[in-house]
């Protein structure tokens, strides 16, 4: 089967975005970014033609990769998986068996493609945007509808309105799953095989700095410890000064690059709250799979998905004074206007009784890889989406 991804918010990254980019180029990624182009990859793999959608990169950064010597060829293939924008340049064929969308698009009808068989859309967000425009796109062109929920969690969120739809459509075919994402197994295995030295009191931070990263290097600050490292990746290209020498920003790098420095971390501090007053909540959270995979002990939050998932392999941190943690996980968006979640006392003090009681962190280090690469791993993931693939 011909199969097309729709793939947005990814207009500002460090390169093109494909495979290779993202595993060796110095390209940057989300976890929507990578778990799609792992998914796509692994279709391609059993011999469906895939061909990835992703956003034009702003005009700034285009002439800036331009001036250095990065080059953008619609519809070239990397790992079997052919990439494009949203006009499909570089792809002859523009009919398609199977669409699968996510985020916020919503702009179905100005597709030149036709879709014959199926739409999927892959739930990765608290809320489903545009389901209108998917129903109806799927109603104009006689197609069944899938729906991928990624966490318990998440289709907690989102299960109401999909199995709405199921039943309000009983003359469509219409099926609903919960998939983990992937992570990039292959590759963190490849590090695991020869792993760098862990450098005491180095710390990782490579979720989007808007999820905590102030939070996480103020309370590093206040650890005080002569030898501390902090390392900030953020596959958005943001710019963030701190005047301390420990540190380092490094704007999306790859994931060979990524996973060397997690490796040799200590501690990933996920603070979970914005510069925008809000509580974030994974929907799954493949910065902290990442992280167990590589043995850089995660200190963070029992919120949204990342306990159903990980609970086990992270350090919960103390809620705020007066948090209702049931109230919050039923929220699908949590306004914290009184800042409580700005503190790092719990943070330090958490990190100050795990430097003391090393066993833990070597206990979570001695199960974690092996978990993450078992549950995880892309190979049983694309199983699962094969799976559904067939029932549509």
């Amino acid at each position: 089967m011909r199969i097309a991804f729709i793939v947005i918010g990814n207009s500002r990254r460090s390169n093109y975005l494909n495979g290779y980019n993202l595993r060796y180029g110095d390209g940057g990624g989300s976890g929507t970014d990578s778990s799609s182009v792992l998914v796509a990859e692994y279709l391609a793999k059993q011999g469906h033609e895939v061909v990835f959608v992703a956003d034009e990169l702003e005009p700034g950064l285009i002439q800036h990769y331009a001036e250095m010597g990065r080059t953008y060829i619609p519809g070239e293939e990397f790992y079997g998986v052919k990439y494009t924008n949203s006009n499909f340049d570089g792809i002859e064929n523009k009919e398609f068996d199977i669409l699968v969308s996510m985020l916020w698009f919503h702009d179905y009808n100005k597709l030149p493609i036709t879709v014959t068989k199926s739409i999927i859309y892959w739930s990765h967000m608290q809320w489903i945007y545009g389901i209108d425009e998917i129903v109806n796109y799927a109603t104009d062109n006689k197609l069944s509808l899938g729906f991928v929920h990624i966490s318990e969690w998440e289709k907690s969120m989102n299960g109401e309105l999909t199995t709405r739809i199921k039943n309000n459509h009983s003359e469509k075919n219409v099926q609903i799953t919960t998939i983990a994402n992937p992570v990039m197994d292959e590759l963190i295995q490849e590090v695991l095989d020869k792993p760098p030295e862990r450098i005491p009191h180095k710390f990782v931070f490579h979720a989007a700095w808007a999820r905590g990263g102030n939070v996480a290097v103020e309370a590093v600050r206040q650890l005080n410890y002569d030898d501390a490292e902090f390392h900030a990746f953020d596959y958005l290209l943001s710019t963030h000064h701190h005047p301390d020498e420990f540190f380092n920003l490094h704007n999306g790098v790859d994931k060979a690059t990524l996973f060397k420095h997690v490796a040799e971390s200590e501690y990933f501090i996920y603070p979970l709250y914005t510069p925008y007053q809000d509580v974030h909540k994974d929907t799954f959270s493949c910065v902290v799979a990442e992280a167990i995979a590589l043995g850089a002990i995660v200190v963070t939050y029992p919120l949204g998905a990342v306990p159903e998932n990980f609970d086990g392999y992270c350090v919960w941190l103390d809620l705020p004074t007066d948090v209702d943690l049931d109230a919050i996980q039923k929220e699908s968006l949590t306004k914290d206007l009184d800042g409580k979640f700005n503190i790092t006392n719990n943070i330090v003090e958490k990190i100050q009784y795990l430097e003391n009681n090393p066993h833990i962190k070597e206990n979570i280090r001695a199960k974690g890889a092996a978990y993450i690469l078992s549950k995880f791993n892309i190979n049983t993931i694309g199983t699962q989406w094969v799976d559904l693939i067939n029932k549509l």
